[in-house]
């Protein structure tokens, strides 16, 4: 799991510690789509293995982070953790 985020967040530019414009909107639009998430009711979230917490989680996470691929982590390691 550790190669595949990893492998993601290169793909996606958001490996290394430094600042940038770009890695600061892709965040910002990964943050509005998770605040979509929100209008979703309990019944579609459990469909796509979200739970609202989970949202809420993600939600706090700093802008220097992706919150929807920390969702996506998230939301996987549960999944292989019921398994």
């Amino acid at each position: 799991m550790r190669d595949y985020a990893l492998t993601r967040a290169l793909s996606l530019g958001d490996a290394g510690s430094g600042f940038s414009i770009a890695r600061w909107f892709r965040n910002r639009v990964a943050r509005r789509s998770i605040a979509r998430l929100e209008a979703f009711d309990d019944h579609m979230l459990r469909d796509i293995g979200v739970a609202r917490e989970d949202i809420a989680w993600a939600a706090g996470l700093p802008l220097t982070v992706n919150a929807a691929l920390a969702l996506e982590e998230r939301s996987f390691r549960k999944s292989s953790q019921r398994r």
